[in-house]
């Protein structure tokens, strides 16, 4: 949480973390850092570019972090008006331009944010094959870095367990 802080207020511009599954680290980074960077600091212009090794667990984080923003709990306290024409599960938008995007790590193509959210670029299963990890070190070396919006204020953010010394950490 203090490192995801760091990103918000600048001291830190890309952040990588190593964490062990199941202590909720798709949660704090996919869903409550967006909602708490749109929410109490007020940053309701802030671009969002979830991906991860699958399109479904991208997809279930994005609407996680909507339905946490469209609770009555999180509307009492920051209220966010989401765009009623911008709100799926794999987009959905407020009417300061900022956005949630959900996309699978292989398709980012055609998609930029201010943050890109990269949860796990690589599943267990495939953790050990040399085409799926050199796949993964392409599309972070070569497609990751094009997805964000400004070079200077802009934030990749890779949270995984590690798999496999030659994965993307």
């Amino acid at each position: 949480a203090e490192h995801l802080q760091a990103v918000s207020e600048g001291e830190i511009q890309n952040l990588l973390a190593n964490v062990p599954p199941g202590s909720m680290k798709s949660l704090m980074v996919g869903v409550f850092w967006p909602a708490w960077e749109w929410g109490p600091l007020r940053k309701q212009s802030m671009r969002f570019l979830g991906a991860a090794h699958e399109q479904s667990l991208a997809v279930r984080d994005n609407r996680r972090c909507r339905d946490v923003i469209k609770s009555d709990w999180f509307q009492s306290r920051w209220p966010v008006k989401l765009r009623t024409d911008q709100d799926g599960k794999t987009d959905f938008g407020n009417d300061k331009t900022g956005f949630r995007n959900a996309r699978a790590f292989r398709s980012m193509t055609g998609a930029r944010g201010d943050r890109v959210l990269l949860d796990d670029p690589i599943s267990a299963a495939n953790a050990n094959s040399d085409a799926h990890l050199l796949e993964a070190e392409t599309i972070f070396n070569e497609t990751l870095p094009t997805r964000i919006n400004d070079p200077d204020t802009s934030s990749i953010v890779v949270i995984m367990q590690r798999l496999n010394q030659r994965d993307v950490s």
